[in-house]
């Protein structure tokens, strides 16, 4: 990448540090979360200013897998509240339109620079496209 490149978000997984144990192991049986866990390495060792983004599974289309979020084309409905962590602990949903947002608005908030952040969709109306909500949102994460 070239070196202008200001910051690279990365849109990873939940689980990708946990891929052999269960039920993570059932979740990578094709190696998935193994290659996002080193993709994210890759990231973090390029010395490009990075933010990585892990999402649950994610719901609302365009439904691009063969699992059951595609079979039932799950939408978050009311979920549009954010719940974010570190450490890969959180298990839960993501709504794409919401992990998007989450990746637009880590651009422009220096503090995300080199952070992994998780990302799971529930019940309320959450941050929106709110720049300072989305501020107080990670801010939390890393005062935990």
């Amino acid at each position: 990448m070239p070196r202008t490149v200001k910051r690279l978000v990365l849109v990873s997984s939940i689980g990708v540090t946990k891929y052999n144990e269960l039920p993570w192991s059932i979740m990578n049986l094709f190696g998935v979360l193994k290659y996002k866990k080193m993709a994210e390495d890759f990231v973090q060792n390029s010395g490009i200013p990075f933010t990585i983004i892990r999402p649950g599974r994610l719901t609302d289309g365009p439904y691009t897998s063969y699992d059951l979020n595609t079979l039932l084309k799950a939408t978050a409905g009311e979920r549009r509240a954010v719940v974010m962590g570190q450490g890969d602990k959180l298990v839960g949903e993501a709504s794409r339109l919401v992990v998007a947002e989450a990746c637009v608005q880590a651009l422009d908030i220096d503090f995300t620079e080199g952070q992994i952040y998780e990302i799971n969709s529930v019940k309320g109306e959450g941050p929106g496209s709110d720049p300072e909500k989305w501020k107080e949102q990670f801010r939390a994460v890393q005062s935990n």
